[in-house]
């Protein structure tokens, strides 16, 4: 690890050299915290978990409406040493006490217990972490049925401070639009960064974030110039606000994106990273956009075979890098021995590294869907729907409509409670964008040669269930 400050360390500098510099700001409002602020508020946060002993190895749940409380209470956990998952107060209940009884969380900092904190004292200082102390879990859609929690390291947040980089570029700077929910891995990776830099963080509100008029007005009227979004929804903007002049993309595919007004960056990086794995400047509009390029940053990534054997120059294979904070998945180590290969970390998607160096992806080595940017493991959808339903078997398979994918659950057998009453039911359970647009009955289950579901086999509808 570098000889460079440590993030909690610069934070603490930046706080006492810019104490009247924006630190963090209200889109609502459009009134701001200072970094002196948010260097007493997280302190309040310090003293309150210190009083009651909680620190390192200690999880502490995040339950707080969107906003600017959320990352002052962030950074308040991290100055004590703990652990923190990051939720937001409108996040499912059900799935929410799953969690926290999951991460064992020893606190749940929510709106009337925060309010309670403010009132307390502010403790100076922090605690001295090791790297390999636990820093945050990241809570991904699982294969098993139910959420997997991701562990990261602390050395994780010092990794991403130097890895938000293109060439010598910084990619996360400026006045920071921050649309994506909070209980994302993009919310870590780019809190980090922005604050060891002195720089400034804008969390948008949901309703906002959703109405493509709106976003790009609010944006505009706080001015701010940099912005992290999915492809699908950049496209679905009405225009690209004029302030911007940074606009990163990611989360999924992304094809025939370019601007010659604003630079656009091509963002890759997942939960089991905890940091930026590579970036690319988007110099035209490709069919298939390169997520890096070799000796344009400073992670190491190769592309292997099943064995763990590096793969030459144009060859498609498993991408893997490097993330040795990456603790794995709680109380999964099988899940967790099953994605290392060879000392790195499968990403779960072929790549293939070009002559020119460009890194590109061709495709997914699992099931994980990606929509509107949100991971999602169809196994975790088709076990609630399975058991809603009281069917015996459900799949749920990504269809695409126009380019924009949406999900279809499909069963065999005339389900005992309605379609309709179980989507009810699961919105308890699972976010919106993991119930599926669409059911249809199919008489049997597909099946390839060797025994195994062939999903792709099942008949594709349209969004209203009707078959193509």
């Amino acid at each position: 690890m570098s000889t460079e400050l440590r993030f909690i360390e610069k934070l603490e500098k930046n706080c006492a050299a810019h104490p009247d510099d924006a630190a963090l700001i209200s889109s609502e409002s459009g009134m701001s915290m200072s970094y002196a602020g948010l260097w007493e508020c997280s302190g309040r946060v310090y003293g309150f978990l210190k009083q009651k002993g909680i620190g390192k190895e200690n999880a502490v749940m995040i339950a707080l409406p969107r906003g600017i409380d959320p990352v002052v209470t962030l950074i308040g956990i991290w100055r004590a040493g703990a652990a923190a998952v990051m939720l937001e107060a409108d996040y499912e209940p059900e799935r929410m006490e799953y969690i926290r009884r999951d991460a064992g969380c020893v606190l749940k900092i929510d709106k009337a217990l925060f309010s309670e904190i403010m009132v307390g004292a502010a403790l100076e200082g922090y605690e001295e972490t090791s790297l390999h102390d636990l820093a945050y879990l990241i809570y991904t859609s699982g294969t098993t049925g139910k959420p997997k929690g991701v562990m990261q390291e602390y050395g994780t947040l010092e990794m991403c401070v130097r890895l938000h980089f293109c060439g010598e570029r910084p990619v996360i700077d400026g006045r920071f639009a921050l649309i994506a929910p909070l209980y994302f891995v993009v919310s870590m990776l780019v809190i980090p960064p922005l604050l060891y830099n002195a720089q400034t963080l804008c969390v948008i509100p949901k309703d906002i974030v959703k109405d493509p008029d709106r976003l790009p007005a609010c944006i505009e009227a706080l001015q701010l110039t940099n912005l992290f979004i999915v492809p699908s929804m950049l496209k679905h903007l009405k225009r690209i606000p004029a302030s911007l002049t940074k606009i990163v993309v990611g989360g999924e595919p992304v094809k025939k994106i370019f601007s010659d007004r604003v630079e656009i960056f091509c963002g890759y990086g997942q939960s089991e990273s905890g940091f930026n794995i590579s970036t690319f400047r988007i110099d035209r509009a490709y069919d298939v956009t390169p997520v890096g390029r070799i000796g344009e940053h400073k992670s190491e990534i190769y592309i292997m075979d099943d064995g763990g054997n590096v793969l030459p120059v144009g060859k498609t294979g498993n991408l893997c890098y490097r993330a040795p904070y990456f603790r794995g998945y709680l109380g999964l180590p099988e899940f967790t021995e099953q994605i290392r290969l060879n000392g790195c970390i499968r990403s779960g998607d072929y790549g293939a590294i070009q002559a020119d160096g460009k890194i590109i992806i061709t495709g997914r080595a699992d099931e994980m869907i990606k929509i509107r940017g949100n991971r999602i493991e169809p196994a975790e959808i088709e076990a609630v729907f399975q058991e809603l339903l009281q069917v015996e078997w459900v799949g749920v398979r990504a269809i695409l409509d126009q380019g924009h994918p949406f999900l279809c659950a499909y069963y065999t057998q005339e389900p005992k409670r309605s379609v309709e009453e179980a989507k009810r039911l699961a919105s308890e359970r699972l976010p919106a964008y993991m119930i599926p647009t669409c059911f249809m009955k199919v008489d049997s289950i597909p099946r390839e040669a060797n025994g195994k579901i062939a999903k792709r086999k099942l008949p594709v509808p349209d969004r209203d269930g009707g078959e193509r």
